[in-house]
């Protein structure tokens, strides 16, 4: 790849994470602190600015020279703070994890500081000489290791946080939003993949003596740019991916449910169901029928699993089921399409109800209402 090809997709880069990140910013806002998402992806572009400076020449310019671009060390503390809102974490928690963000700022103020004092050199060697004897280069190697130390960490804590996450959500959603939590496990996916390419860059770098020219880096590079964008798009998908407080942390004991309450929390959940027919609202989450029972989401879950052995979602689907069956064996439903009576049942999605419809009675819908007609004739 040439030179001047990697400039031009590192410049888009930086172009398409600035764009990106503003739009985050002012559309979405602070809905599922997809602010922090925005300000990690600016600051990857900056860093991209940084790359694109050097393959640009831009390095050789006395503005350039040394200007502090360096937000590497502020991306995987702010991926981290978004991952923390996006799963369901208070306030008090996020605000307790800014110290993530410490390093990067020290680093930073010392390189605004080396920038200012040998801003005002003549020449460049004399700009060069001014850093040398600020230790700019050995504290630079300093932050690599740092950078790495940390970004790895958080990687790693990003991953264990989004997979728990994941895992107790998966059935707590209806099934025509199963989309988002799979967007939310692409996200765990590839904030764990730059994690990895983050540690081959720094091996090829540090360990190994390769040039920023170098294939390793250059595939590096070409990944970031590309991350950029994705990430951007997954932060759209997620904005409105409901938040379920709790559900990344074990359910503490003070949060389970005395077993003398559980038969009254069953009989008025019963009694939602049944005679308010919460089950016909398609966008029913364990979020909106905790909220009902007054009951947090991790008690209102236990209560369904203890109680009956199934999760969320295959609860309300057991009303959906057997309400769509009793319709279909009325006669008077004739003139109602399956899947009319389907979505007026609380199934949102086609492809989900003729799937669980058949797992429940083996035969197809349309079959079963040609049963249901046969047997009310031969009565």
């Amino acid at each position: 790849m040439s030179n001047n090809l990697m400039s031009t997709l590192l410049a888009l880069g930086v172009l398409q994470g600035i764009i990106m990140g503003l739009a985050l910013w002012f559309s979405i806002g602070k809905r599922n602190g997809t602010r922090f998402l925005a300000m990690a992806i600016l600051a990857f572009a900056l860093s991209l600015l940084r790359l694109w400076s050097h393959h640009a020449g831009l390095w050789d310019n006395h503005i350039f020279r040394r200007i502090p671009l360096a937000f590497d060390l502020a991306i995987l503390p702010l991926f981290y703070l978004y991952a923390l809102a996006l799963t369901g974490a208070n306030k008090t928690i996020i605000r307790r994890n800014y110290y993530w963000l410490l390093p990067w700022a020290l680093f930073m103020v010392y390189s605004v500081a080396v920038y200012i004092a040998s801003f005002n050199q003549p020449t460049l060697e004399l700009k060069d000489l001014m850093s040398r004897a600020w230790r700019f280069g050995q504290v630079k190697t300093v932050e690599d290791y740092v950078t790495i130390v940390i970004n790895t960490v958080l990687g790693l804590l990003i991953w264990l946080r989004v997979n728990r996450y994941y895992r107790r959500i998966a059935n707590w959603l209806p099934e025509h939003q199963a989309a988002w939590v799979n967007t939310l496990r692409l996200l765990m996916a590839l904030l764990l993949a730059a994690m990895l390419i983050n540690i081959l860059s720094f091996v090829a770098g540090h360990l190994l003596g390769q040039s920023d020219t170098s294939l390793i880096r250059r595939a590096t590079y070409l990944f970031y740019v590309i991350l950029v964008y994705v990430l951007s798009f997954l932060g759209f998908r997620l904005a409105d991916l409901p938040r379920f407080s709790g559900a990344a942390e074990a359910i503490a004991p003070d949060d389970s449910m005395p077993a003398k309450d559980r038969s009254p929390a069953m009989a008025r959940l019963d009694r939602l169901m049944q005679e308010d027919q919460l089950y016909t609202n398609p966008n029913l989450n364990l979020n909106d029928l905790a909220a009902q029972l007054e009951l947090s989401a991790a008690q209102t879950t236990q209560l369904i699993k203890t109680t009956t052995g199934k999760n969320f979602r295959g609860y309300v689907n057991e009303f959906r089921l057997k309400a769509i069956k009793q319709k279909l064996q009325d006669p008077n439903n004739q003139r109602f399409s399956v899947l009319a009576l389907a979505l007026e049942s609380g199934f949102n999605s086609e492809s989900s109800f003729y799937r669980l419809f058949k797992a429940s009675t083996g035969i197809s819908p349309t079959q079963y209402r040609e049963q249901a007609s046969t047997e009310t004739l031969a009565s």
